[in-house]
């Protein structure tokens, strides 16, 4: 459907129901017996399918919350925990600039998020994001998370630019690059392809590993903890232009205004 344009009837032929079904969903009507799940579900498929009449755009709109849900993983991992908390802190302060509010949605609670415009998924293995999909009709974000559906938008670190800072910081010498293990499978291999060496670390312990006088960091909460020997280049993950790539995504998807491109590095 991407090659042409949607249609209210391609809409309520993908959520099941009937074209005045929709066309109801999208004017707000509330004088009719509409459920709340088929609502979201109707809302769900015009997000996922770019249907963008005025009319539909109007009543997305009014229905914004300003409320902004943010996912996590579970981890046993100190050091992940902190990353995911340092990580939600800086999108809470940047979204709050925005009057947007985050909360926090705990790991392993796949439940209905109506109360959020959008929720940001950040570093989620690809069953649970889809897991989360499946109980919400809201936009989801794919933080550090390599989920390879085009139907979301996904917001990943820039490899080369973190081999671009190494190789200028190390004049071209070999470097080993240090970052938290994930369960993301696809990243775990995206970044494997990329770099000579990498060591996943999920507890301080592990740095013992390191191998390399040198060492490229992105994760800041593992900067204290690298050895004083190391010759360290850090090039952080987040960065204010990715922020502003994470919030014109979310803005977009809040909004559905139709992106031919989900798949943004930075």
């Amino acid at each position: 459907m991407a090659s042409k344009k949607v249609t209210i009837r391609d809409v309520a032929k993908e959520a099941g129901v009937s074209v005045a079904t929709v066309s109801y969903v999208v004017n707000g009507r509330t004088d009719l017996k509409i459920s709340d799940e088929t609502r979201k579900k109707v809302l769900h498929v015009i997000n996922l399918l770019n249907y963008s009449p005025n009319q539909a755009a109007k009543a997305l709109a009014s229905k914004r919350k300003n409320q902004v849900g943010f996912a996590i993983s579970h981890t046993d991992s100190v050091l992940k925990t902190a990353d995911q908390m340092k990580i939600m802190k800086d999108i809470a302060e940047f979204f709050g600039d925005k009057n947007y509010d985050v909360f926090l949605i705990p790991p392993a609670r796949l439940e209905n998020y109506g109360q959020a415009d959008a929720l940001i998924c950040y570093d989620l293995d690809r069953a649970t994001f889809l897991a989360l999909g499946n109980c919400n009709f809201t936009p989801l974000l794919a933080l550090d998370s390599y989920i390879n559906d085009p139907l979301f938008f996904q917001i990943n670190t820039n490899l080369d630019r973190l081999k671009a800072a190494a190789n200028k910081k190390f004049l071209g010498k070999k470097y080993q690059y240090v970052m938290l293990d994930t369960s993301n499978i696809e990243k775990k291999d995206f970044t494997k392809n990329t770099f000579d060496d990498v060591l996943f670390v999920s507890q301080p312990a592990d740095l013992q590993g390191i191998s390399s006088s040198n060492v490229l960091i992105s994760s800041e909460v593992l900067l204290p903890f690298i050895p004083d020997k190391c010759n360290v280049c850090y090039e952080p993950d987040i960065t204010h232009k990715k922020m502003e790539l994470l919030f014109a995504a979310y803005d977009n998807a809040a909004n559905r205004v139709p992106i031919e491109n989900h798949n943004l590095c930075c």
